[in-house]
C-alpha cells in the first residue's frame, strides 16, 4: 500500500466495514477540506476503529460518524453532512482530536452519531 495517494488509503481502511453508503476517495478529500475544528492530515490516520456512513435521501447526501487512530496514539472523531447538493454546497464537517478513544466517544461524537455506533454513552442507551 506503499504508492497510494492518502484519500485512497483511507477508502481502503474503511473497506472491511459494513455500511449504508460508501466513503470513497472523493467523500474523504471533502471532509477533510470542509473540515472544521482539529483535523487531522489524512497520513496521520493509522487505523479507523468505527464507522458509519448513510445516503439519507438515497443519492448524494451523506451522514458520516467516524473514530480513528492517528500515528501518534490519540484519537480523531468525525461528524459530517452534506444534503443531496453535496459537499462544497451544503454541509457540516466536525473533527475532535483528543488524547483517548474515550474521550474521542464522549467529547467527539454528537449523541446521534454513538447511538449509530454503538457507542453510547451510559444513560443514552435507552434514550433513542
Amino acid at each position: 500500500m506503499t504508492d497510494l495517494q492518502p484519500f485512497e488509503r483511507l477508502a481502503g481502511l474503511c473497506a472491511r466495514f459494513d455500511t449504508s453508503a460508501r466513503l470513497d476517495e472523493w467523500d474523504w478529500s471533502a471532509i477533510f477540506e470542509y473540515g472544521e475544528g482539529s483535523v487531522p492530515t489524512p497520513d496521520e490516520i493509522a487505523e479507523i476503529t468505527d464507522l458509519w456512513v448513510i445516503s439519507p435521501e438515497g443519492y448524494a447526501s451523506l451522514d458520516v460518524a467516524l473514530i480513528c487512530r492517528l500515528r501518534d496514539g490519540r484519537w480523531a472523531s468525525c461528524v459530517a453532512w452534506a444534503d443531496t447538493s453535496g459537499f462544497g454546497c451544503q454541509q457540516g464537517v466536525d473533527w475532535r482530536i483528543n488524547s483517548t478513544r474515550e474521550a474521542a466517544i464522549s467529547q467527539g461524537l454528537d449523541k446521534e452519531s454513538r447511538t449509530h455506533l454503538g457507542l453510547a454513552l451510559p444513560g443514552e442507551e435507552n434514550n433513542r
